[in-house]
């Protein structure tokens, strides 16, 4: 089943003999297959880049690896053998008729080295600072994503496990995204979860106003970069993440408080609950948001892939 109009393919060769055209952009790697059906009708010397988000093999191999341990909803047909080798050799093949890619974390870049594609590099997010009038509660974690996305609920429940078996004071963790039967799934699975389901903006940043911790618990390599950080990032408040749940960040300025598995993050959120110490933690995501790349330095960085 395409993920894209029947139409796509005639509607960009359409606009390319209209006027000149350097570059045919198709945002999202699942565009790839259009790349074969214009090839030979673009001119000569226009050339096609992926803005990719991530192979989709990364987190295909997630949900495999999962499928026995967590209540993920993804269908693996016709067996998960036969589709992870139809994906990888389909992601592969597709590479030939690429001349650049564009991702958004180192590791999805090495991939597509691995993949053979010719030119490749890798852009970190920009940072927007929206700070919130933060007040926190004393004793709420909070965690916002999409439920059904392996690496995410993987990381959410190796954190509730490890809160349930380590001793201190009593939390709770305050959990926002869907789908409901996965909140709900938690919640009745584990006593300090409060289940808030999907939220607006604004009645997110009010929720996100009362936390003491913005958990970001990655313990697997996913694909891309996990966007929902950016947004912690911009709200200013504490956050503990992972090396892996920070990749496609960069910043000059400021630490952001890294864990090495479950347990250790949960004892640097126990550690953030000492008001001194989250106020501190706090002035630190400021620095991060304040020395973040700018649009002109990622702007270059683009030009120097495209060049």
């Amino acid at each position: 089943m395409r993920p894209y109009g029947r139409g796509l393919a005639d509607d960009i060769i359409r606009a390319a003999r209209q006027k000149p055209v350097d570059y045919i952009f198709l945002n999202q790697e699942f565009l790839a297959p259009v790349a074969p059906l214009i090839r030979s009708q673009l001119p000569a010397g226009c050339r096609i880049v992926i803005l990719s988000h991530g192979a989709e093999i990364t987190d295909l191999l997630h949900s495999v690896r999962l499928r026995h341990r967590l209540p993920l909803s993804r269908r693996l047909l016709p067996t998960p053998a036969l589709l992870l080798g139809r994906v990888l050799a389909s992601e592969q093949q597709l590479r030939e008729e690429i001349d650049a890619v564009c991702t958004i974390a180192p590791f999805d870049a090495d991939l597509e080295r691995w993949f053979g594609a010719r030119r490749v590099a890798w852009v970190p997010r920009l940072i927007k600072p929206d700070p919130l009038d933060w007040r926190p509660a004393g004793d709420r974690l909070g965690f916002v994503g999409t439920l059904d996305h392996g690496p995410n609920l993987e990381g959410l429940v190796q954190t509730l496990d490890a809160l349930a078996r380590t001793p201190g004071p009593p939390v709770r963790v305050r959990v926002v995204g869907g789908p409901p039967v996965l909140g709900r799934w938690l919640a009745g699975n584990y006593g300090a979860v409060d289940y808030l389901g999907t939220l607006d903006d604004a009645a997110l940043a009010a929720e996100a106003a009362t936390w003491n911790v913005f958990l970001h618990p990655i313990f697997c390599l996913p694909r891309g970069c996990s966007t929902k950080l950016a947004t912690g990032i911009a709200w200013q408040i504490p956050i503990v993440t992972t090396a892996e749940g920070r990749r496609g960040y960069l910043w000059n300025d400021g630490t952001m408080p890294e864990a090495s598995d479950a347990d250790d993050l949960v004892r640097l959120c126990r550690t953030l609950l000492d008001p001194v110490l989250a106020h501190k933690a706090r002035g630190d995501i400021a620095r991060i948001a304040a020395s973040s790349p700018s649009l002109a330095r990622v702007a270059t960085m683009m030009r120097e892939l495209l060049a």
